[in-house]
């Protein structure tokens, strides 16, 4: 697991949706982690890639806004990155046909993550990253982020 490239991809994922960042101003804070050894921060870089345009710039507005169920996605992914759990799936084998269609389509990001799950056939495909839902419902008790135990608000008492 690498905290740093974990934490800068969840810092802009978090500003991406709440339209604080271009899509050019992700690809170009997170471009050097797209190669990473951490296969979390690998897998969800290449999931989200499908959320956005890649040709215009523009913010999380609009008709470039992400649909509401793939925020909350995009949402997990950030509870994810945040933990100190380790990425328990087995990496999905790539498929040209399959990645162009999803291109196409813009079939982002459900149908990349199912394929790489059902190759695992054990962890709780409806959580991924997540491996189990007890690690996501023990993350979502405890988020990192405005959660009154975190650091910031000890340092505010």
């Amino acid at each position: 697991m690498n905290r740093k490239e974990r934490n800068l991809l969840a810092e802009n994922l978090r500003h991406y949706v709440s339209e604080q960042i271009t899509n050019f101003e992700f690809i170009d804070r997170t471009e050097l982690i797209n190669r990473s050894e951490d296969k979390a921060v690998r897998e969800i870089s290449n999931v989200f890639w499908f959320a956005y345009d890649d040709l215009k710039e523009h913010l999380n507005i609009g008709k470039h806004k992400i649909c509401l169920e793939n925020e909350i996605l995009v949402k997990r992914f950030i509870l994810f990155l945040k933990s100190d759990l380790e990425y328990e799936w087995k990496s999905e084998k790539r498929n040209l046909l399959r990645e162009i269609y999803n291109l196409l389509t813009l079939n982002f990001p459900i149908n990349k993550s199912n394929n790489a799950i059902e190759e695992n056939k054990i962890g709780d495909k409806e959580f991924w990253p997540f491996f189990r839902k007890e690690d996501y419902k023990k993350e979502i008790l405890n988020p990192k982020y405005l959660n009154k135990n975190s650091h910031h608000n000890k340092e505010l008492s």
